[in-house]
Parts: structure tokens; C-alpha cells; sequence
């Protein structure tokens, strides 16, 4: 797949590229589920994998979970997700456009993304909610991401995800 897989960033937009590209590579993931219900919080590893694509102007990732070794003999498990997602940069707008196709449930979700100081923020309208998926912490063998949700305009967030990843080498 030579076509859809690149060495690295290309082309006149290569820095910011490079805002999602420095995580190209492979991550061993740490997911906090917390219900909204008030169930208990719940723990699962996953893994999650970035690389540059489409001659170095897009970045795909790869999120799937649980990780392998939660994984039940024979290899899968009833709610397991494996998800592609694809971010290309908008010149007009300033903005990352983001796709993220979920094959366990058919989800599809479509938000943008900008830098906000050292963060990364994702953001989208679902019904009444607004979803913030954000980027942090992000170093060279480390970062953290957080899903977000607030049902009343953005004055407060209730935290639904979050996730500690560690790059493996």
C-alpha cells in the first residue's frame, strides 16, 4: 500500500502535519471508562497506532482494544473495537478535519481539531451534547487523550474516556 502509507510529513502544510505525526508509531493504552450512570469505573488496555499517509498530507491511526493480553482464549471478545481513523489538514480553514470509523458498532464520527496552547482539541455537536476529545501531555514516549461531554453549551464537561498511552519500541 504504497500509495496510502508515508515516510513522514510532505508538502507545504508538513508542520502541521507534524501536530498529529509526532505520534506516528505504535502505543500500549490504559482506557478508563466513566459511566455516566454511576457505575462503577472500568479499566481495559488497548493499543493504538499512528502513521503518516497520503504522501505525507494525512495521518492515519488505528485504535483497537482490548489489547492482547486481555484478550479471552480463541482471540476476541464480545464488545471488542477496532477503529480506523484518518486526519488531513485544511489550509482553508486552519483546522484538522478527523473520520473515525468504528467496525464493532458502524460508528462513524466526523469532528475537527486544532492546537490550543500544548493540547490538541477535537470537537463536534451530537444532538443537544458537545463531544471535546482532546490530546495532552504529549511527549516523546508518553501522552494522554480524554473524551468529553457537556450537555449544557460547553459551561461544564463530564468526563466519559480516558486514556494513558505509552509508546513501544
Amino acid at each position: 500500500m504504497k500509495t496510502l502509507l508515508a515516510d513522514g510529513p510532505a508538502g507545504p502544510y508538513a508542520a502541521e502535519i507534524e501536530q498529529f505525526g509526532c505520534l506516528a508509531g505504535r502505543w500500549k493504552t490504559l482506557i478508563t471508562y466513566h459511566p455516566a450512570d454511576g457505575s462503577p469505573v472500568r479499566h481495559v488496555t488497548g493499543a493504538w497506532e499512528f502513521g503518516y499517509a497520503l504522501e505525507g498530507r494525512a495521518v492515519l491511526d488505528v485504535w483497537r482494544w482490548p489489547g492482547d493480553e486481555d484478550l479471552p482464549e480463541g482471540g476476541r471478545a464480545p464488545d471488542q473495537e477496532c477503529g480506523l481513523c484518518v486526519r488531513v489538514w485544511d489550509p482553508r480553514l486552519r483546522l484538522w478535519r478527523f473520520t473515525f470509523h468504528g467496525t464493532a458498532r458502524g460508528d462513524l464520527v466526523h469532528m475537527y481539531a486544532r492546537r490550543v496552547g500544548d493540547e490538541i482539541v477535537m470537537e463536534r455537536a451530537t444532538g443537544r451534547d458537545l463531544v471535546r476529545w482532546t490530546f495532552s501531555d504529549i511527549g516523546a514516549d508518553a501522552f494522554r487523550w480524554r473524551n468529553e461531554r457537556s450537555a449544557d453549551g460547553g459551561a461544564t464537561w463530564r468526563l466519559d474516556q480516558e486514556v494513558d498511552a505509552h509508546r513501544l519500541r
